[in-house]
């Protein structure tokens, strides 16, 4: 049983996929960030980075991060086929697009909605959030050729939880405006990764 911390809009979008395309059973509880829930000091206990989502699993058995959660129930549930199996080398593959847009994509995004946590210039806010509107552009447009040789999905035609991840992050749109349009392989994924029925129900609770 899982119990994932989630706040719509967040990156609790990831394994909350994950764990709908898994057919997991597992609750959700809000934590509403609007209100500071994240800060709340119960909460801090078991995400001391103040942030969502958290994951339990089988009620003890706590752990951070999107990608991470993302790969603990891939490999949790590998009927689902959610990543290629260990013997696989397409393995290594999902491993770095997950592990790219975690630590390339995402960081970007983070430097555009809060760049004053990037700069000691209070005046320099603007342009930190400019810089990394431009490095997120850049990024996307290489998944888009990537996609455009080798997709519809980062493994070619094989959908796994790192394009989860991409449908999460395409969704922010307001640190590169026009996303869809300007990377049409982009939105392709996108859209198959929208229109699954497990994604559906998630879009759905997002959406509220």
């Amino acid at each position: 049983m899982y119990t994932l911390y989630w706040s719509p809009g967040s990156a609790s979008m990831a394994p909350h996929g994950a764990l709908e395309e898994a057919g997991a059973r597992y609750e959700l509880r809000l934590t509403n960030t609007d209100a500071g829930a994240h800060r709340d000091p119960a909460y801090l206990k078991l995400n001391p980075n103040g942030r969502v989502p958290t994951l339990v699993v089988d009620g003890s058995f706590v752990m951070f991060e999107s990608a991470a959660m993302v790969m603990l129930i891939a490999d949790r549930h590998p009927e689902a086929r959610l990543a290629p199996g260990p013997d696989e080398m397409a393995r290594g593959h999902f491993y770095q697009w997950l592990t790219h847009l975690t630590n390339s994509v995402q960081p970007a995004m983070l430097r555009y909605y809060y760049p004053e946590r990037h700069t000691t210039d209070a005046g320099g806010t603007e342009a930190v959030a400019n810089k990394a509107m431009e490095e997120i552009a850049t990024l996307w447009g290489r998944i888009d050729q990537h996609l455009a040789a080798h997709g519809p999905y980062l493994l070619g035609d094989r959908f796994c939880a790192a394009d989860i991840f991409v449908f999460m992050l395409s969704g922010w749109q307001q640190c590169c405006p026009n996303t869809y349009e300007r990377f049409p392989h982009l939105k392709r994924l996108a859209d198959l990764a929208a229109a699954r029925p497990a994604m559906q129900r998630v879009i759905q609770k997002n959406a509220g």
